[in-house]
């Protein structure tokens, strides 16, 4: 199993995932069709379907595009809004490419619908891989606009299930500042101090953005942690937003902007696991795992 990186926009990827024996190719999330449709080219593969994560413009705007220049595409999802569906799909429903399994992963919390998508081969020496959209990234999660905290701590514990040596394919570039900010609610976290330096030392993508979607996987601590969570408020909600503690379901982390662009949040844990409550800033409203 080959994965493709292609990174789109100003922080998206979208993915090409190749069975390397009988050609036969998937994409994930499609936001440029033309850059897919080069891509696939070049690599002498045939496309037949699209994976999307879910619904949102810079994940799905290229399925109806894509699917006018290669009638008869399947496009696969869990939410009935995403643009050109020809199939929903239920969770943990699998599906068969070539030699490449596909186990589909319900992760709501980002949207109702948000679909994570596990794929491995049999007797292959090649990690299984996790296309997780945006309800995982490096050190990071996607903020909850239609989900709770609760739902969202839901999905990514089911996701730390996975073997260790998954591979993790976010759907944004946000590992710097992700860790950047991980780094100062928890300084003296070695791992964090370990995965930043990683970060940086990372090549520079075409975008002058480090690189984090080629693949970062669970090994040596993992991203995912149970115990303290920190959660905040997506900073684009006029009228604030309520998240609770998924262990002690108490009122936790409040937005109270009444403007739509972030500002100052306040980030607090469980007194079972910490009686500190944070006041940091966090640009991009993300949702972050200690």
């Amino acid at each position: 199993m080959k994965v493709k990186v292609i990174p789109v926009l100003e922080d998206n990827y979208m993915y090409l995932v190749i069975e390397e024996l009988t050609r036969e190719a998937v994409a994930v999330d499609v936001a440029v069709p033309k850059r897919l449709l080069e891509i696939v080219g070049r690599e002498g593969v045939s496309l037949t379907a699209v994976l999307t994560t879910h619904h949102h413009w810079d994940h799905a705007r290229g399925n109806p595009e894509l699917a006018r220049l290669r009638p008869g595409l399947a496009v696969l999802g869990a939410d009935e809004r995403i643009f050109s569906l020809t199939r929903r799909l239920a969770h943990g429903e699998e599906l068969r490419f070539g030699a490449i399994h596909v186990r589909c992963l319900l992760t709501p919390g980002h949207t109702a619908g948000h679909m994570s998508y596990f794929l491995w081969e049999d007797d292959c020496p090649d990690p299984p891989a996790l296309f997780s959209g945006d309800a995982l990234s490096v050190a990071g999660c996607g903020s909850c606009l239609e989900g709770s905290a609760q739902q969202m701590y839901q999905s990514l514990a089911e996701l730390g299930t996975l073997p260790p040596e998954t591979k993790v394919f976010c759907g944004h570039e946000h590992t710097l500042s992700n860790l950047e900010f991980a780094q100062k609610v928890e300084p003296c976290n070695d791992h964090v101090r370990a995965k930043l330096s990683w970060a940086k030392a990372r090549p520079l993508s075409r975008r002058g953005k480090r690189v984090g979607g080629e693949g970062t996987g669970f090994g040596g601590g993992g991203p995912l942690r149970q115990g303290l969570m920190v959660t905040g408020a997506c900073g684009h909600s006029r009228r604030g937003m309520r998240m609770t503690c998924p262990q002690c379901r108490r009122l936790w982390a409040r937005s109270a902007s009444t403007t739509p662009s972030c500002g100052w949040r306040e980030y607090g844990c469980c007194p079972g696991a910490s009686t500190v409550t944070w006041t940091l800033r966090k640009a991009s409203g993300d949702c972050v795992l200690g």
